[in-house]
């Protein structure tokens, strides 16, 4: 078994969603270079994106810490609809 990559440290969700953008990059560019130009790759790479551009937002959002809750404060949604509602967001940055 192959070592561990060291991970990326970030301290912001401005840095989370950087490091989520070069991961994305990173597959695309892989896609381009062994995989065939992947339909299944190219969607990942844009969900992976996706994922860090939201939770940027997401950490601003008062509806979204308010649907999610937090330490001090229960969800206002259960956990279904708490998953229904985090695919409904990036479905929502990957279908335009």
């Amino acid at each position: 078994m192959s070592e561990q990559p060291v991970l990326p440290d970030f301290q912001s969700g401005e840095e989370f969603a950087a490091v989520m953008a070069g991961l994305a990059a990173r597959l695309h560019a892989k896609n381009r270079i062994w995989l065939g130009e992947s339909g299944y790759a190219w969607l990942l790479a844009r969900l992976i994106a996706a994922l860090g551009e939201d939770f940027r937002e997401a950490l601003a959002d008062p509806e979204v810490a308010q649907d999610f809750g937090e330490a001090y404060q229960p969800a206002r949604l259960d956990d279904a609809a708490q998953l229904d509602a985090l695919l409904a967001r990036l479905r929502a940055r990957l279908v335009r």
